[in-house]
């Protein structure tokens, strides 16, 4: 019987990673994953609880990026929209859905491993779901959270499906937003800057999912070498915008207008 715990809890030792909770507790190795839920929660609960960082592990020990990020597509090319929690990648993603496009993932976007020196890289499809508070339901969706079920039991998030809205295939990834905010004073509406090599590499660095469990991927060469590769053959750009919900609108038209000035000629 697994050890009862108020809060989750997540560390790494010895190339494990550990997951504690109410719900019960999780071991993830490089090859294989040990759940061990609390009486009342099925072992495929416990799994959907906690699949994102799972995914992220065993993903990055198949030598994958993992991003804290979110991705769709536009004009059959995914763009990630990358940020630390709070800053608004899945209701940035939802604004998209709502306009038509189709879902990539939410909350974990996985580049696959470069095979030469001309690959494009690639985001390959999530979870098909996304993970959306009351306001981005409502406001972006149209849609009562009564009626979807919990991200985890007690959870103010709510599980939208794609609906089948997911490409079955990876994506080309045409390129990045970093989110922030403002405080609208000084820099009034969306405001999109290209990010120079080293910025852009060290907002990836900081946004990489293993970040928040494997404290060594700071020093991992082959880790930074994902991280600065991707920025030479992706551009990213560093998007911010008032908290309010009212500018989302603006977001979505920005992002569509800063596309064109980097979409190759053949799209």
């Amino acid at each position: 019987m697994p050890t009862v715990e108020t809060k989750t809890h997540i560390d790494a030792r010895d190339a494990v990673i550990h997951i504690r909770s109410r719900f019960g507790n999780v071991e993830v190795e490089k090859d294989v994953v040990r759940l061990f839920p609390v009486q009342g929660v099925t072992h495929r609960a416990l799994f959907e609880y906690y699949a994102v960082y799972i995914l992220a592990f065993l993903l990055h020990h198949r030598n994958y990026l993992t991003l804290h990020a979110s991705a769709v597509e536009v004009d059959g090319a995914a763009i990630a929209f990358v940020g630390p929690k709070g800053m608004g990648k899945s209701t940035t993603a939802s604004l998209f859905y709502e306009q038509g496009h189709s879902l990539l993932s939410d909350d974990l976007v996985a580049c696959r491993p470069l095979s030469s020196a001309d690959e494009a890289p690639e985001i390959a499809p999530g979870c098909p779901w996304m993970k959306l508070g009351r306001n981005g339901l409502g406001k972006i969706l149209g849609r009562s959270s009564e009626e979807l079920d919990r991200s985890v039991p007690g959870s103010s998030k709510r599980i939208v499906p794609a609906d089948g809205r997911q490409p079955a295939q990876p994506l080309p990834l045409h390129h990045i937003y970093a989110l922030g905010y403002h405080d609208g004073q000084n820099q009034p509406g969306v405001q999109v800057e290209r990010m120079m090599a080293k910025q852009a590499c060290l907002a990836l660095l900081s946004n990489a999912f293993v970040q928040m469990f494997l404290e060594e991927a700071e020093a991992d060469p082959a880790h930074l070498n994902r991280c600065a590769t991707l920025c030479e053959r992706v551009p990213v750009s560093l998007l911010v915008r008032p908290q309010s919900m009212d500018a989302l609108p603006s977001v979505y038209d920005a992002v569509l207008d800063d596309l064109k000035t980097t979409r190759p000629p053949e799209a």
